[in-house]
C-alpha cells in the first residue's frame, strides 16, 4: 500500500521574522511621525491664526461683512422769539448703492450662470448664485434717474463702496424702492429742511442744499452750530452686500443747536402781507421794511417783497427774490437823512431848535448844480425844515459848519460800516473818502444824496433817536438780558429831534398818511431819484419812496423803515411808503400791547 503524502509548510527563518518586524516598526514610526508632524503643524497654524495673526485676520473678515458708516445728526430748529418754529428738519431717506459690490456680484452671477448651463443640476452652484442680477436700467427707472448717467457714475466709481443715488426721499417712497431688493442698494436715514412759514421769513432764514448744508441766510451763517456732530456706527452685511443690522454704535451723534431769533412771526407775517399788497398795488419793483425794538435793538420783523418759497425747488430760480434787501441792498436814502443833519446842527452848538434859516427863494447854487425845494418856504426853524423837507435849509446848515462835520457825524452813528447784525452779504453802504468832502458833496449829503445806506443803518439811526440818543447794537437773536448801548447823541438833542419828527405826520407835514389812531407817530418821508442804469446822472421817471418812523412818541417802542423801489404812478414817500408804515405799525403796536398815548377821535355825528 502506498504511503500517503502530506504538504508541510516551510517555517520562516528567524532572520525573515526579524526583518518583517523591523519593517512594521518603521511603518509605525513613520505614521507616528507624520501624525505628530501634522498635529504640530495644525497646532502651530492654529496658534498663528488665533494668537499671532488673529487681529489681522479678524480685520479682514470684518471688512467683508461689516462696514462703518456716518449717522447724520438732526439739524437744529430755528424758531421765533415765542418758540414758533421757522425751520425744522423732517426724517427722509437717502438711496445708496455699493458699486464695488455690484460689479463683484454681477461678475459672479455671469460666471455661475455659465457653469449652470453646463451642469444645471449642480446644487452647490445654485446656492452660490445671487438671487437677482442687478439691472441698472431697471434701477434707474425705479429710482427716477437717467440710466446712461447712472452707468457712467458706476463706471467712474467702480472701486468705491458708496454712491448716493437719490437724496431726501420720503420714507414711503424709499420703502417702495427697497421692495425691489436690488443688489447692493440700501437706505440711509437723513433729514430734509422744512420751512413752515416760507415767504415771510425766507430771505432771513435762507435754505439748505440737498446735503443739508446751509447755502443762504442764517442757515449758511449758523451752519456749524445748526449741523451738530455726526455719529458713527458699524453695520453687518451678508455676502451679497445687503445690510443685515446695526452691529455697534461707535460714536453717538449730537443734534444741532436750536436757535431763537428776535423775530416775531406775527409781525413778520403782517409786514410781508402789507408789503405784498402795496408792491402789487403800486406795480413796484420791490418793497422792503424793518421793525426794531428801540429799547433792546432786537429786529422784530424784517422782510421784502417779492419773496420765494424755500420748500419749492422751482422757486429758487429767481435769485433777485432771494436777497435780504434790508441788509444787502444799499441806496441813496434821500430826505430821511435830514433829521440827522438837524441833529448834527444842534450838537454843534451853533443852532437851536428855534434858529431861523432863510430858504428864500427856494433854490441855491452850489458848485455846478442848483439845489431846489418844491416851494419857496422862506424862513424856517429847524423843525420847519424837517416838516417841509427843505433841501435848501439843510444844505445851508451843513455848509455853515466845517465840511468834515456832517460826514464824520454820519460815520459816528453807523453809516459807512456794517451793523452788528453781520448778516451774510450785508452791505456797509458807501461814504465818500475825506478827499471828496467838498462844498457840493457835503451839501448833497445833507439831504441824502452822494452816500449809500442800507435799511438796517437807517433803522439803527432812527431807533437811536427814539431811545434818547442811546444806540443799541441791532440783533436778529432774542436777548435775555438788557444789552448795553452807547450814548451816541445827548438825550436832550435826540428828544428834540424826535418831537420835530411828530410834526411831519401832522397837518402841513409830508406824512399825514402815517398817522395811527390812538398813537402819536413821528417820522420822515423820502422821495429819491434813482441813478440811471449807466450811472450817468439820475433817471427822470424812476424813484424810491421811503418812510422812516417811530411810535409811540410819548414812550417809543418801535422804529420802522419802509422802502419801495420803482413805484408806478404815485411815487412820493408820503403817498406810497407812509401808508404801509401806518398799517404795519398799527397792528404791531396792538399785538405788542403797547398802551395808547393819544385819545381816539370820536366819529362825526357821535356826541
Amino acid at each position: 500500500m502506498a504511503a500517503s503524502t502530506k504538504k508541510i509548510k516551510p517555517k520562516k527563518s528567524a532572520v525573515s521574522a526579524k526583518t518583517t518586524l523591523s519593517q512594521d516598526m518603521w511603518r509605525f514610526r513613520l505614521l507616528w511621525i507624520v501624525t505628530l508632524s501634522a498635529f504640530i503643524l495644525l497646532t502651530a497654524r492654529a496658534f498663528w491664526v488665533q494668537i499671532v495673526n488673529s487681529e489681522f485676520l479678524q480685520h479682514k473678515a470684518e471688512a467683508n461683512i461689516s462696514h462703518t458708516e456716518k449717522v447724520k445728526a438732526m439739524r437744529g430748529v430755528i424758531s421765533d422769539r415765542h418758540g414758533v418754529p421757522l425751520a425744522i428738519s423732517t426724517p427722509v431717506m437717502t438711496i445708496v448703492i455699493d458699486p464695488k459690490d455690484y460689479f463683484t456680484a454681477n461678475d459672479l452671477f455671469v460666471e455661475i450662470s455659465k457653469k449652470l448651463e453646463q451642469d444645471p443640476n449642480n446644487r452647490k452652484l445654485k446656492r452660490l448664485l445671487p438671487k437677482k442680477n442687478l439691472n441698472l436700467d431697471e434701477l434707474a427707472e425705479v429710482v427716477g434717474l437717467d440710466a446712461n448717467k447712472l452707468k457712467q457714475d458706476m463706471q467712474k466709481r467702480s472701486r468705491s463702496r458708496y454712491l448716493p443715488l437719490k437724496r431726501q426721499v420720503p420714507p414711503a417712497e424709499a420703502s417702495a424702492i427697497m421692495a425691489h431688493k436690488f443688489q447692493g442698494v440700501y437706505t440711509e436715514k437723513d433729514y430734509k429742511r422744512y420751512y413752515p412759514q416760507p415767504q415771510p421769513n425766507a430771505q432771513i432764514i435762507g435754505l439748505t442744499n440737498s446735503n443739508g448744508h446751509g447755502i443762504e441766510g442764517l442757515e449758511m451763517q449758523l451752519n456749524k452750530r445748526l449741523s451738530g456732530i455726526e455719529g458713527e456706527q458699524r453695520i453687518l452685511r451678508d455676502r451679497h452686500g445687503n445690510r443685515l443690522k446695526v452691529e455697534e454704535v461707535i460714536t453717538q451723534g449730537q443734534a444741532g443747536e436750536n436757535i431763537t431769533l428776535s423775530i416775531d412771526s406775527r409781525l413778520q407775517y403782517i409786514m410781508y402781507r402789507e408789503l405784498t399788497a402795496a408792491g402789487v398795488a403800486n406795480n413796484a419793483r420791490s418793497a422792503t421794511a424793518i421793525a426794531v425794538d428801540v429799547k433792546t435793538g432786537e429786529i422784530l420783523a424784517m422782510g421784502s417783497w417779492p419773496s420765494y418759497n424755500p420748500n419749492d425747488p422751482k422757486g429758487l430760480e429767481n435769485k433777485d427774490a432771494m436777497r435780504n434787501r434790508g441788509a444787502v441792498d444799499s441806496f441813496e436814502p434821500g430826505s430821511t437823512m435830514k433829521p440827522l443833519t438837524v441833529m448834527m446842527a444842534l450838537e454843534s452848538g451853533k443852532y437851536q431848535p428855534q434858529t431861523i434859516v432863510n430858504t428864500h427863494p427856494g433854490s441855491m447854487r452850489v458848485g455846478n448844480h442848483t439845489i431846489r425845494d418844491t416851494h419857496n418856504y422862506g424862513a424856517l426853524t429847524l423843525g420847519g425844515i424837517i416838516i417841509k423837507s427843505s433841501n435848501v435849509g439843510v444844505s445851508k446848515i451843513a455848509l455853515s459848519l466845517p465840511y468834515p462835520t456832517l460826514p464824520e457825524f454820519y460815520k459816528r452813528i453807523g453809516f459807512g460800516k456794517r451793523s452788528a447784525v453781520g448778516f451774510p452779504g450785508e452791505s456797509a453802504g458807501l461814504m465818500l473818502p475825506p478827499s471828496k468832502w467838498n462844498v457840493s458833496e457835503v451839501a448833497t449829503m445833507s439831504y441824502g444824496y452822494g452816500l449809500n445806506a442800507t435799511a438796517l443803518q437807517l433803522a439803527q439811526a432812527y431807533a437811536m433817536i427814539a431811545n434818547h440818543g442811546v444806540e443799541m447794537p441791532l440783533t436778529l437773536y432774542k436777548v435775555t438780558t438788557q444789552p448795553k448801548g452807547k450814548q451816541a447823541v445827548a438825550p436832550e438833542i435826540a428828544d428834540t429831534v424826535l418831537h420835530m419828527l411828530e410834526g411831519v405826520t401832522q397837518p402841513g407835514g409830508t406824512a399825514t398818511q402815517a398817522v395811527i389812531p390812538g398813537y402819536r407817530v413821528g417820522g420822515k418821508t423820502g422821495t429819491a431819484h434813482k441813478l440811471r442804469a449807466d450811472r450817468k446822472g439820475y433817471s427822470q421817471n424812476e424813484y424810491r419812496a421811503l418812510f422812516a418812523g417811530v411810535a409811540p412818541i410819548s414812550n417809543p417802542r418801535l422804529a420802522m423803515i419802509v422802502v419801495v423801489e420803482n413805484p408806478q404812478g404815485r411815487y412820493y414817500g408820503g403817498l406810497v411808503a407812509a401808508p404801509i408804515f401806518a398799517k404795519i405799525m398799527q397792528e404791531s403796536l396792538r399785538l405788542l400791547n403797547v398802551p395808547l398815548d393819544r385819545p381816539l377821535e370820536t366819529p362825526k355825528g357821535v356826541s
